[in-house]
This record gives C-alpha cells, sequence and structure tokens, in this order.
C-alpha cells in the first residue's frame, strides 16, 4: 500500500507536539511507578533480592518483542500505543485502589509489573517505527535528539520527584497520579494524525513473517550486527549498576551520592540527545555509533581504574553521553535504512537482545562482582566495548565495499 499523504515539511507540527508530550507523560508516570514499587517491594520483603526478581520480572516479556514486532507490522500503530497507555493506566489504578484497602502482595506487584511489561513488549517497537510518520527526513535526526531529551528529562524528573511525592501525597495517591499521567496520554495520543503507512500482509503466516524480519537485517550486515550489540553492551552496562554503590564507598562518599551518581550519567545523556538535536541534519549515525561506544569502553575504564572521583563523575558523564549517541545512531539507522513494514519486527529483536542482556549479566555477574569488585568486572567492560566497536567498523567496512548506496558504510 502506499502512503496516502507525506508529513508536513515543519518539525513542530501539533501531531508531533502532541506525541512528544505523550511521551512524556508515560515516561515520568513509568519512572513514578519504579520509585513506588520498590518502596512496597522492600517494605514487604525486606530483601534487595526481592526488588531484582521484581526487576527481572519487568524485563523478561521483552523476550517476546520480536514476535510482537509481527504484530506491530500488521496493524495500525496509534490504536496500539493509546490501548498500552490505557491498560497501564489501569494496572497502576488497580494498584493504588488496592493499597487503599490494604490488599497489596508481593505476588499482586509482581503481577502487575510482569503484566506491564509484556504491554511494553508491544508499545516499545510500536513507538520505534512511529517517528518516521511524523515528522519530514530532514527533521528525522533532531527528532529522534528531541524524543531521547525528553525521554530523559521525564526520567531524570520521575525518579527525583517520586520519593518527594511518595512522601508528600502517600503511596496510594502518587500511584493514584502515575494512573492519570497514563490516561492522560492515551487521550493525548487521540489527536495525533498520522499518514498511510506500508504495512506486511495479513495474510502472510506468522512464522514466514517472523523469519522474514531476520531476512531483511541479513541485507545489512552492519546492521544485522545491532541486535548482538545490544545484548552484549547490557551485559558490559550492568556491572556499573551492581557495583557503583560498593566503588562510590571506596571513595568514602555517602549513599545519597549514588542518586548523584545516576543523574550524573542522566546528564551525559541529555548532553548527547542535545547535540543530536543541534546537529539536525548534519548528524551522522554511521559516525555517532562506533563514537557513542568507544566514549563508553573509555569511560568504563577509567571509571575502573582512576582514583580521584572527579575524573571518576567525569566519566560517568561521558558514559551517558556515549549511550544516547549510541542508541540514537541505532534508531535513526532503524527508521531510514529498514523498510517500513519490517520495522516492527527489527526493532522488536533490538529491544529482546537489549532486554536479556542486563537480567542475565546480574544473574551471572553477581558472584564475580562479590568476589572480584568493580575494577576488574568494569575493566572486562571496557574490553568488551571496545571489541564491539572494532566488530561495528569491520562490518561496516565490508558492508561498504559492494553494497548498494543506502547500506551501512
Amino acid at each position: 500500500m502506499t502512503p496516502t499523504s507525506s508529513p508536513s515539511p515543519r518539525l513542530w507540527t501539533r501531531s508531533f507536539t502532541v506525541y512528544w508530550l505523550a511521551g512524556l507523560q508515560s515516561v515520568f508516570g513509568n519512572a513514578l511507578t519504579s520509585v513506588v514499587v520498590a518502596v512496597l517491594v522492600y517494605g514487604l520483603t525486606g530483601q534487595a533480592s526481592a526488588m531484582g526478581l521484581t526487576l527481572a520480572l519487568g524485563m523478561l516479556p521483552a523476550l517476546l518483542s520480536p514476535f510482537a514486532g509481527v504484530v506491530v507490522d500488521r496493524v495500525p500503530v496509534r490504536p496500539l500505543l493509546i490501548a498500552g497507555d490505557v491498560l497501564r493506566g489501569l494496572l497502576v489504578l488497580g494498584l493504588a485502589l488496592g493499597l487503599m484497602n490494604g490488599q497489596v502482595s508481593i505476588f499482586w506487584l509482581n503481577s502487575a509489573v510482569l503484566l506491564s511489561g509484556l504491554i511494553t513488549a508491544f508499545t516499545s517497537p510500536a513507538s520505534s517505527t512511529l517517528l518516521p510518520q511524523l515528522v519530514p527526513a530532514e527533521h528525522l535526526a533532531r527528532a529522534n535528539g528531541l524524543m531521547g531529551m525528553g525521554i530523559q528529562s521525564a526520567q531524570l524528573a520521575g525518579l527525583f520527584l517520586g520519593a518527594g511525592l511518595v512522601t508528600l501525597l502517600g503511596q496510594a495517591s502518587t500511584l493514584l497520579l502515575d494512573a492519570a499521567t497514563f490516561l492522560i496520554s492515551a487521550g493525548a495520543l487521540l489527536l495525533v494524525r498520522l499518514p498511510s503507512r506500508v504495512k506486511a500482509p495479513v495474510k502472510e503466516g506468522f512464522w514466514t513473517a517472523f523469519r522474514a524480519g531476520f531476512q531483511v537485517l541479513a541485507r545489512h550486515p552492519g546492521f544485522a550486527m545491532i541486535p548482538v550489540l545490544a545484548f552484549v553492551l547490557n551485559i558490559a552496562f550492568a556491572p556499573m549498576q551492581m557495583l557503583l554503590p560498593e566503588h562510590l564507598a571506596g571513595f568514602g562518599l555517602p549513599e545519597r551520592f549514588y542518586g548523584v551518581a545516576l543523574g550524573t550519567v542522566m546528564g551525559g545523556m541529555l548532553a548527547g540527545s542535545l547535540s543530536v538535536t543541534a546537529l539536525g541534519q548534519r548528524f551522522r549515525p554511521q559516525l555517532a555509533l562506533p563514537l557513542g561506544l568507544l566514549s563508553g569502553s573509555l569511560s568504563l575504564a577509567v571509571m575502573a581504574q582512576s582514583p580521584y572521583v572527579e575524573l571518576f563523575y567525569a566519566a560517568l558523564a561521558t558514559l551517558g553521553l556515549g549511550v544516547a549517541l549510541t542508541n540514537t545512531a541505532i534508531s535513526y539507522l532503524g527508521q531510514t535504512l529498514i523498510p517500513e513494514e519490517f520495522r516492527g519486527r527489527v526493532f522488536g529483536l533490538i529491544s529482546a537482545g537489549s532486554q536479556a542482556g542486563m537480567p542475565l549479566a546480574m544473574i551471572l555477574l553477581g558472584p564475580a562482582a562479590d568476589a572480584y569488585g568493580s575494577r576488574p568486572l568494569w575493566s572486562t567492560g571496557a574490553a568488551v566495548m571496545l571489541l564491539s566497536t572494532c566488530a561495528w567498523l569491520y562490518l561496516g567496512t565490508q558492508a561498504g565495499r559492494g553494497a548498494r548506496p543506502t547500506s551501512i558504510t
């Protein structure tokens, strides 16, 4: 099917503005939920390991994202996103009402987190396919940068305000506010207008459509590495999150500096997204991706070896910058290289690789973290990221020797 209309030549159209603001609402709501759930889980169990199980349950459904991508490529995207926000709003509302009646248990919390993760398995690839329909090609890089800035700002606001809101309003009232953000986001998406898009044929067999996603990736050797790269990078980053409190204690810093450290990483990510937004059409994803990987590798190496806390925090900011450049480059390449009717499946594969790496690494590397500490694990993560950078550059070079002009070079 050929699109019947095209996006406006302006970036800040009503549809893009509404979609951007709706995305901020959802992300802010997710951040609020994560704060309340963490407090509830620890309050009910008194065990830090219980929070690890809850986090893993939230990530587990992402393994279904490649299958969800088959559905995303066949159905209209906007109703899918609206349904996702409504369902998440109802889930949080149910938790709030249960909390008011004293009926919240760890089973109920974990079930809600698992269901929310299942919804995200569908909405994540759907969101990734939507942006090229909202903005013209010449504004796509800037739009990706703006989306990154908005998401990171909303996450930061939600995490920092969450604790204050729980103290001020209480857990149940904070969850009611969170539910409202999802429902407002769903209502806002009703105002978003989209042109017709090319969709995968519904009559095509499910498994045939599923395999077609891998076949499309095989046409772009460099981009085919992205799902594997997402898996490897999350394994490399997992020790950073696990060992950050212990490493900060080694500098003689109290526990509250853990939040400052995470905020520093988020600040670096904001700077990266701002850079992409400022570059606009001059943004080069083929350069930004290896540059982001190299920044992450050097940052982990400095974090592992530096005896100076100032240099350590500078490395955290650089790590965030590298993450933003890498993520934005991956999104932009997927939106421009992959045919429209296959993007749901391809982004589903990337989401599955990204989400699977983190919980697996936490399980496998937990004993090593206890035994060896931060320095050797962060050094190993730096080496893994450096090897990934070299592999990406090699595959890109090989693809560029005989590839079509649209291939990764």
